[in-house]
């Protein structure tokens, strides 16, 4: 590592007591509700089974990406989910968050800022340059957010698919 580089505390504290913490297996159970409302808010299909199999996956291995908690005393209010993606356009590993939500009566307090700031800061002692999110078209208000923070909309069209079967 970097000498230059500090290390990540593994928690921090925003200044409304919110602690932001690395989610831990144990944390589990409390992050199903948060995904299912985010899901929820964002109209994506919440499949309980394939969530449950993927953060499982998730919490146990770092290879694949990090998961930040946010709690008020006990309490799970948000997370932020930063996973890897390999890409030669932005020299190698890039990190993509894929999930970002914070319970509503909490927003507008930074909260976000602030998980994004934890990433930014993950990032930089990994030597990743890029971070890449994607909003859904309808969502102005995020997109207007994560303007000020200073991400920017590529002239792209996101496209997925299912993996097909060898049958197909």
């Amino acid at each position: 590592m970097n000498p230059k580089i500090k290390r990540l505390p593994r928690e921090l504290t925003a200044a409304s007591g919110v602690r932001i913490r690395w989610a831990r297996l144990s944390d589990h159970a409390a992050l199903l509700p948060l995904i299912r409302a985010y899901y929820r808010f964002d109209h994506i299909r919440f499949n309980p089974r394939t969530i449950v199999l993927a953060l499982t996956k998730l919490l146990r291995s770092r290879a694949f990406g990090r998961v930040w908690i946010m709690r008020d005393a006990a309490r799970a209010i948000g997370y932020v989910v930063l996973t890897f993606n390999y890409d030669l356009e932005f020299g190698g590993i890039e990190g993509l968050v894929t999930d970002l939500f914070v319970s509503a009566e909490y927003r507008g307090h930074g909260l976000g800022r602030r998980a994004l700031d934890i990433v930014d800061a993950y990032c930089r002692t990994k030597g990743i340059g890029t971070v890449e999110l994607q909003i859904e078209n309808d969502n102005l208000e995020a997109q207007a957010f994560y303007r000020r923070l200073g991400f920017k909309q590529l002239a792209r069209v996101v496209m997925t698919r299912e993996v097909r079967s060898r049958s197909s």
